[in-house]
């Protein structure tokens, strides 16, 4: 029986019915891949919150260092001091400030403080020691033993070169031998030993 020509199917129909089964989806919204604007803005949110807190417990963990290493210079500088007052009549060394640039002269035998070939006693070796960057810094021209933290240490002996007490001093008989902290506040170099207050909160004291 033959088709009429309504139903007979033409080339056009049988095209379009070919391109139907061999692409199932073209008539239809497509798949789509990747992320979208928002997916993408909430997953780098996780990161930076992610980031923030992994970079909070790295400064944690280095400011914990810093001060543990603080109180290891500190005790080894106390037993220096030591040393250097049982060889000279129970005096320690008498500086102009309250920085570390006296003790550096005296425990280091570098009188000049400029770095120079000992001349004197050597208390600490490490001192003369040119890449010692570390525990070795320079301020104001003068070399200064340094705490964890780049700073000079504090340091005032409680007699002056008369043998008078010396009204800075807090620890009387010997010496202030501290380091400012994590802060590194104040930076007043001629500070008292008895200050308190906000910024002498993290002060480390021997």
């Amino acid at each position: 029986m033959a088709r009429s020509p309504e139903t007979a199917p033409n080339s056009k129909t049988c095209y379009i019915s070919s391109m139907k089964r061999n692409f199932p989806f073209s008539g239809a919204r497509r798949h789509r891949s990747g992320f979208s604007l928002i997916e993408l803005l909430v997953v780098m949110t996780i990161i930076m919150i992610l980031s923030g807190i992994v970079i909070g417990a790295l400064i944690k963990v280095n400011k914990q260092r810093d001060i543990k290493q603080t109180r290891v210079t500190l005790r080894n500088l106390a037993l220096k001091l030591e040393e250097y007052a049982s060889e000279h009549n129970g005096i320690y060394p008498v500086g102009e400030e309250a920085s570390s640039s006296i003790l550096f002269n005296a425990l280091s035998g570098d009188y000049t403080g400029q770095g120079q070939a000992p001349t004197g006693p050597i208390y600490w070796k490490e001192l003369n020691d040119q890449k010692n960057a570390a525990l070795v810094g320079t301020l104001q021209g003068k070399k200064i033993i340094l705490d964890s933290f780049g700073q000079s240490f504090r340091y005032r002996a409680a007699l002056d070169k008369n043998g008078d007490l010396v009204e800075e001093v807090k620890n009387d008989g010997d010496f202030d031998l501290w380091s400012v902290g994590p802060d590194n506040e104040p930076t007043d170099l001629n500070i008292s030993g008895h200050l308190e207050n906000e910024q002498t909160k993290d002060d480390i004291w021997r």
